[in-house]
This record gives C-alpha cells, structure tokens and sequence, in this order.
C-alpha cells in the first residue's frame, strides 16, 4: 500500500446534479472508515405516477371480491367483461412476468415503486395473444398491456386483479392486500394526466424531468472524457433507459444503499444505481451508489467486449448487462440517441479536477455525488477482490473466472435441498422425509447443489446458458448429458469447469472447481443438507467417478 491514499471525486454541474472532488490523505497505518451519508435518503424517494383502473368501468363489471372464498382466500378482485376488452397498468412500472402460469391460463406482473415501498400488480386469464407487453420492459401508468380472456382456471371472461405489498415473485416475498380501495380511487384509463413529480415525465426531452435528464448529461460528459465513441455512449443511454428510467435507485434489498441520495427504490436483487448493477458482483454499496463510478464501470465493461462496435445497440447492452431478457434494449434507442445529440459536447463542461478523476479511476478515484448543496460522505476504497475479498465478476471476461466469481458471492449460505435458480437462492422443498426434511430445509433460502451450477453458469454467459436442474444419468442427460457443455479429460480441467460425481454415468453431485490451494485440488459446491456453500477439497470424493464439462 501506498504511503498515502488519495480519494478523488469528480466535480461538475450537470443541470443541478453537482459532483465535487474530494481529496483525503492518510498515512498508511491510517483507517479511513465509512460513514453512511446522513439524512441522505430525506424526501429522496419519489412518489408514483397516476394511479388507473385497471379496466374501464363502462366496460366491466365486479364481480368477485377479495378475501375467502370456495374454501379458499381469492387474493384478488375479478372484473367481467368481454373477451378483448383492454386491460390498462395500474401505474408506471415494469414487467416482471408475462406469459403462462398455473391456474392464472396467462398472467402479466408489474412491479412499482410507490412512496417509496415495492408494490407488484398481477392481472390474470389473458389468452396468449391477450398479452400485449414482455418482461423487462417498461410500462406507463394507463397504459394497455392486455385484453381480458377466459384461460386457466376461470369460470367466465374476466380480469382476475391483484395488489401486493412487496413484490409478487418470488413467491413469499410480498403480501397480497385488497385491490379494491385502490381500484375505487384511481382515475378511469384515457382521462388521468401524469402528475409532473421526480419520477414522472416532465417537459424534457422524452418527457424526462431535469433529474432524469442531468443522469443523462453525466452519462454523455463521461462517455467523451473517456474516449468512448458515439455508439458506446448510446448504449450506455440505451441501458440507463431501460433498467432505470434514467433514475439512481437504491434497493429494498440492498439496505445501506438506501443512506445515498437516490431517486427511488427497486427491489432487483442485489442492483442498484442507474445501470442496476449488482452489489459484490459490479463492486461495493459505496461505489455503485456513485453515479460517476457507475458511468465509468459500465464504459470500462463495454470497452472490454470484442467487437462491441459492430454490434446493435440492444446486442451490446446485454453482453454488459447479462439481462434475463435479451432484446429488451432495443425500444430504448431511439431515446438514446435523441439525448446523445441533445448533450453531444458535455465533456467541455468537466474541469480539470474531473478529468483527473476520471482518468485516475480504479486507483482510488471514488466520486463524491451531491445533491441540492448537500455533501455525501467519501466512500472509501473497495478491498481488492470485491466486497467479501474473494474473486470479482467482469462483465465481459473470462467465462470460468466469472463461473466461480458468481458462486463465491453464495459462500456461507444454506444448502436447501431444491433451492436456487438462476437468479439467486430460493426456499428450500420437501424432499419426503429425507435428509432434508430433517435438516429443515423447506424452512432455508439457499441453493442446492445443480443450481448453485446452474446460477452460476446462467450469471457468466449472461443469461444464454440455463442448464436443467439435475445432475444427470443414465435415464435423464441433465447437466452432464447437456451438449452446450465439453467433455474434458480430467488432467486437463481448469478453474471454472464443473465437475460431476457418480458411477458408470450415474451422478448425484455437482461442484465447481476452483484450482489448487496448498497443492490440493479444490471445489466450489452446495454440499449437502445442513452444511453451507463452500470450498472444499476435491479429494473428498475420491473413489468416486468424476466427468469434467466446460461451459461457455
């Protein structure tokens, strides 16, 4: 370490966004602690936009309240009408869920932000061309995301409507409530206008607000001082427009994120910021809640991509992002080029200081981001490796690298025996009084062995790779039959190759291996119930048989 530790932050003022260099000098034997921002959060958060019926009432009729029902609870409210009729977002948000679910035929879910808490809707019995929109994409209050069907477990054509405090999915998260006093005070759809808050459209270009707009200023000056060409810049706008709406958010998730000034708070996992970029895997709380730190990591991710130049715009979003839905970036565009050429030349408006800092990020340059006059706490420098100090996920790099990266963020916690997707731990389920009732694993969040694996390689290939939630056989292929995945002698396996163990074909477990450590082969896996993700000798399964697959 340096006998000195110099923090820099940028400093501008980008449309009453105002970046201020700070500089702190310590001598090495000197720790710099963090201290969260305080009153940072205080009238941050922004309200909803216009509340909407999620239906006409000239066009439907209630037929079916919330509360028991049929020996049951019917956790929403049913409005009749015809097949077709239109079905309209109850508020500004995103699609977390769109196409077939049990019971429900086909089912659309919208996940908001209102005063500052996740909310999810849920509108149900669409036939498949009653659904109008696609997860990932962004909705607008009133605006028509389907027409009302009779698939599923219905008993006539009807919009079954659901409100849930927290968000619907996964399921356990979140409460359903009754829709109807909210139904009864939301405007009729065609006759509410947006009311202009911090998160609803303004005048500005696209119908963004001045805060919006400064995020996107920033993006632009940044991008230039950077040397990032025109098309890189796009992508970044394209990017910020779709996973954020041009907004720093916190996450519900994430809960110091919540102490840095933030325009609203989403509930994505571990993302925050206004690229959504996960914590422990695109760096620390601190640093990502830097908007300037976010610009330059997701620039630096972009730039590492082979032939990102020549790709669409939507195309090298997602070899950045690693999006659950591939295409997404596409209708955000147009948008991103109109501000690329309204904020075209921000660059001139950074000072000396701010190019400074730029060029001295990933050296201790940690941006200062201020708000209104009101000065955020320095953040402090990362450990090197990442948050927990183990390996750091790339956006971009090297696919076995990146296979280890996303499981060691899982290290410590619980084996759960068929918990885990490809989005992170899940409840546990009943294995029928096995080894796993007994250790309580329906009662655990966690991962079991196969999804651990299965996360960990749908994370690196940036959601093109989800391999089946089994091991493998002779009778189901699972993960060992998988043809994406390369048989490899095992003297040649290297760091990131997963490893399955059976007999004569037969497998029951699956790890990932790490390398060496003290001249020990090591493996990375959710052993069995009642112990934790870990990393282990590899010589703990000698005896048995061992396939080596190379994914990626």
């Amino acid at each position: 370490m340096d006998a000195k530790k110099l923090l820099v932050a940028t400093a501008a003022t980008l449309l009453g966004l105002v970046l201020i260099v700070v500089v702190i000098l310590a001598p090495a034997s000197t720790t710099i602690a963090c201290a969260p921002p305080s009153g940072a959060a205080a009238g941050a958060i922004a309200p909803a936009g216009t509340l909407v019926k999620p239906t006409a009432s000239d066009t439907t009729t209630d037929s079916s309240g919330f509360g028991p029902r049929w020996g049951t609870v019917h956790q929403g409210i049913d409005r009749a009408g015809p097949v077709g009729t239109p079905i309209y977002a109850f508020t500004d948000g995103r699609v977390a869920e769109a196409g077939e679910a049990a019971g429900f035929g086909h089912w659309i879910i919208l996940d908001h932000e209102i005063d500052g808490r996740t909310y999810s809707t849920v509108y149900g019995h669409m036939f498949a061309d009653g659904v109008l929109v696609s997860a990932g994409q962004h909705v607008s209050a009133g605006q028509e995301i389907g027409k009302i069907g009779n698939d599923g477990e219905s008993t006539g054509a009807h919009l079954h409507f659901e409100v849930w405090e927290g968000a619907r999915l996964p399921d356990g998260a979140g409460t359903a409530v009754d829709p109807a006093p909210w139904v009864a005070k939301a405007a009729e759809p065609g006759t509410a206008a947006q009311p202009q808050t911090s998160s609803s459209p303004g005048a500005g270009t696209g119908g963004l607000n001045a805060a919006q707009l400064a995020l996107a200023k920033q993006t632009v000056a940044i991008g230039e001082a950077m040397g990032v060409p025109e098309q890189g810049i796009v992508v970044a706008l394209a990017t910020e427009g779709q996973e954020s709406t041009y907004r720093m958010l916190a996450s519900s998730n994430v809960p110091d994120s919540t102490n840095y000034p933030h325009d609203g708070i989403g509930s994505d996992h571990l993302s925050v910021n206004q690229f959504q970029q996960q914590v422990t895997i695109w760096g620390t709380t601190e640093e990502l809640m830097n908007p300037v730190t976010a610009n330059i990591k997701f620039y630096t991710a972009l730039l590492k991509i082979p032939g990102w130049q020549s790709m669409a715009v939507t195309d090298a979003a997602q070899a950045v992002q690693g999006s659950g839905h591939p295409g997404a970036y596409a209708d955000d565009e147009p948008l991103a080029r109109q501000l690329y050429a309204q904020f075209k030349g921000a660059r001139a408006d950074l000072t000396a200081d701010d190019l400074a800092a730029i060029a001295n990020n990933g050296t201790g340059a940690v941006a200062t981001a201020v708000v209104d006059g009101g000065t955020a706490p320095g953040a402090c420098t990362p450990p090197a490796g990442g948050a927990s100090g183990g390996p750091t996920f790339v956006p971009g790099g090297p696919f076995g690298a990146n296979v280890i990266a996303a499981a060691s963020r899982w290290i410590g916690t619980p084996y759960a025996w068929g918990g885990g997707d490809s989005s992170g731990p899940t409840r546990g389920i009943s294995d029928g009084g096995g080894a796993a009732d007994a250790n309580g694993d329906t009662a655990k969040t966690g991962f079991d062995c196969s999804e651990l694996t299965l996360y960990a390689v749908f994370q690196a290939s940036g959601g093109k790779i989800t391999l089946p939630h089994y091991t493998g056989d002779t009778s189901n292929p699972g993960q060992l039959g998988d043809l994406r995945g390369q048989q490899i002698p095992f003297e040649d396996k290297q760091p990131g190759d997963l490893i399955y163990f059976g007999s004569g074909g037969n497998t029951h477990h699956v790890g990932i291996y790490t390398g060496t450590e003290g001249g020990q082969d090591m493996l990375l896996n959710a052993p069995q119930s009642g112990q934790t993700v870990s990393i282990m000798p590899l010589s703990g399964w000698a005896g048995e048989d061992m396939y080596v697959r190379r994914f990626g």
